[in-house]
């Protein structure tokens, strides 16, 4: 089993940020020995977006493991707190929180001190 750990990484507002994150969060995990399923870089990708979409700031990406579960926070510089959607069939975008919800052990937000977090927890 891998040993606790805790990164950070800080990601420009740009469209090509989910995708940075998405590898930082995977190399992190797969460096410290974590198993890394299909889950984490699905759900990186979705609060990273909805960072860069709704808070237009940087973000902060950090990665916590320990031995009983993998957390990945989100911080950026919005105090709204996302809301779970439920849209209709025929709707395009609103479901990247029930993803998260559907591909994750726990998942929440509260404020931060220039903002607020967004994180998921996955049990090993």
């Amino acid at each position: 089993m891998a040993a606790e750990f805790v990164v950070s990484e800080y990601f420009p507002a740009e469209l090509s940020t989910p995708a940075a994150a998405r590898r930082f969060v995977v190399e992190s995990l797969r460096s410290h020995g974590v198993a890394v399923g299909d889950a984490v870089p699905v759900v990186v990708s979705e609060l990273v977006t909805n960072s860069v979409l709704h808070a237009a700031s940087k973000s902060r990406v950090e990665v916590r493991v320990d031995h009983h579960r993998v957390r990945v926070e989100v911080y950026d510089s919005d105090p709204t707190m996302p809301v779970k959607r439920h849209p209709g069939p025929d709707t395009v975008t609103g479901r990247g929180l029930l993803l998260v919800e559907a591909l994750t052990d726990r998942w929440g937000s509260a404020p931060a001190d220039e903002g607020k977090v967004v994180w998921f927890e996955l049990d090993r």
